[in-house]
């Protein structure tokens, strides 16, 4: 064979074999994107958050802010309850993690990983994770990602379905039970990146300053029950004046026996902030905690405390969960 088309073939193999090692090796469009979106040094997520409690749909307008200054992360989760006109803030700063109701001007202050113990579809990184996790499908007009998912301390989590556009932006998470059906539903609004935000923004102080009198007193809507019962009847139920803040007690007597005491806590003049030694359960929608035989939920203004000798953390925190505007006797 000629040396002339033996070079020519070896120029042509060189050239494919340098053809495809390009393309093989070379970064992908998403993994250039998502390099990009690790990086953010801020974001503010807005979205509206449906959640299905026992037959009861919660609708919520969630602000999840985050920025990365100096060497620390700071968060800021604002969940607004629509139908009671309540809103919570949940924060992590350079003092810990805190609670805040910001129309009662209290708060409570945990020692907590929040929020990076367990993911959360209103969190920006816990979605990039899940991507990541996961094999995303390329879609028209974005990414569609589908996987296992598990909540911590909501057993009903089993799938979650996850849609972000071009440039990763989060357009919608869906998550799933066993049977498929659809328990967390959000809807992001607006989503802005590398905004220039300070530590100041995430200071308890300021958060409180900024929003106390933008909601109204969540005492109107007690007293709420229960619906999981764990097969007990409410027995009785009471009202009571414990130092200007109004206490509804309802016992429940059965199978399994509790009392449930809740208040919607009279505003302080100034900030009033608890130290909670027991041990933070972190749920999508509010903050409970615990110790020994007693369990508290703080959300949307409102605190509820079970006690009981009967019931495991589990129930505990199915009952508390259950809480609804309707009477069960």
């Amino acid at each position: 064979m000629n040396k002339k088309y033996i070079a020519i073939i070896a120029g042509v193999v060189v050239l494919l074999i340098g053809i495809f090692c390009f393309f093989k090796f070379k970064p992908s469009s998403l993994d250039k994107v998502l390099k990009e979106a690790n990086a953010y040094k801020s974001y503010e997520l807005v979205c509206n958050m449906e959640m299905l409690e026992n037959d009861e749909l919660k609708s919520y307008q969630v602000t999840s802010t985050f920025a990365h200054i100096g060497e620390k992360d700071y968060y800021k989760v604002e969940l607004y309850d629509k139908s009671l006109n309540q809103a919570q803030v949940i924060v992590r700063n350079d003092d810990g993690v805190f609670v805040l109701t910001p129309s009662l001007n209290q708060a409570f202050q945990f020692k907590s990983e929040w929020p990076n113990n367990s993911p959360k579809p209103y969190i920006y990184q816990s979605l990039l994770s899940f991507l990541k996790d996961n094999k995303p499908e390329k879609v028209k007009d974005g990414y569609l990602v589908n996987g296992n998912m598990a909540y911590e301390n909501d057993d009903r989590v089993k799938t979650q379905e996850v849609k972000f556009d071009k440039n990763l932006k989060p357009i919608y998470v869906n998550v799933y039970d066993k049977d498929g059906t659809e328990v967390i539903k959000l809807t992001a609004s607006s989503f802005k990146v590398n905004q220039d935000l300070k530590k100041d923004q995430f200071a308890q102080e300021t958060i409180m300053k900024q929003t106390q009198n933008q909601y109204t007193s969540a005492s109107s809507a007690l007293p709420l029950y229960p619906v999981a019962l764990m097969g007990s009847t409410l027995e009785n139920e009471k009202v009571s004046q414990i130092d200007n803040t109004t206490n509804h007690i309802l016992k429940f007597t059965g199978e399994k026996s509790f009392t449930i005491i809740e208040s919607a806590l009279s505003k302080q003049d100034a900030m009033s902030v608890q130290t909670i030694s027991g041990d933070m359960i972190d749920l999508v929608d509010g903050i409970a905690f615990q110790d020994d035989n007693q369990m508290t939920y703080v959300s949307s203004g409102i605190v509820c405390s079970l006690y009981s000798n009967d019931l495991t953390k589990e129930e505990m925190l199915s009952v508390l969960s259950s809480m609804q505007a309707t009477n069960v006797k």
